[in-house]
């Protein structure tokens, strides 16, 4: 049985939009193995079963990773292609939780689901972009924007949303 080194990308307690441990109450690493260990030690470590182990999770940075080495998609659900449903998020690669269970997600094997489809995707749209931007791109998407109450009047982080904005031109602009 292989060593899964621990990260906190991979506790519950994890919040990854504010890159902190909602338990110890301060800024982490996302990536480091010193607290997560510290915390399996001493029984707060809770893992979070959506997001899937990568190869840090098994190969530390001294040790050489496997040529071809890949995530273990095999135990995911799958789209009715047979595409397995995982998305691209800030604690890493996750299970796709559907933002809305009426509304069926299609998987695409290189980038996975799209994020305003899911729920943890909705969760990072809405904090770096803030609700509104984050409806229109829901609506767009044909699926309904699930706001948490603590997400109410969220305004997202004014350089993403310039960034935002100007793609957003360059792609209207594109289609004149």
């Amino acid at each position: 049985m292989k060593i899964i080194h621990a990260t906190c990308t991979l506790c519950q307690h994890f919040d990854s939009n504010r890159t902190n441990c909602q338990l110890n109450r301060q800024e982490v690493n996302p990536l480091d193995y010193k607290l997560p260990k510290q915390c399996q030690d001493e029984g707060r470590f809770m893992r979070n079963l959506n997001v899937l182990l990568e190869s840090y999770h098994y190969y530390t940075i001294d040790q050489d990773i496997p040529f071809g080495w890949e995530p273990d998609l095999t135990k995911l659900p799958k789209d009715s292609d047979g595409v397995p449903l995982f998305v691209y998020t800030k604690r890493g690669l996750e299970r796709a939780l559907p933002a809305d269970p009426r509304v069926p997600l299609v998987g695409d094997i290189l980038v996975g689901v799209k994020r305003i489809m899911t729920y943890q995707g909705q969760r990072e749209i809405i904090f770096d972009l803030g609700v509104d931007i984050a409806k229109i791109e829901a609506e767009r998407a044909g699926v309904p924007l699930h706001i948490l109450p603590e997400e109410e009047g969220c305004i997202g982080i004014q350089e993403l949303k310039a960034a935002y904005d100007h793609k957003a031109r360059k792609v209207s602009q594109s289609k004149n």
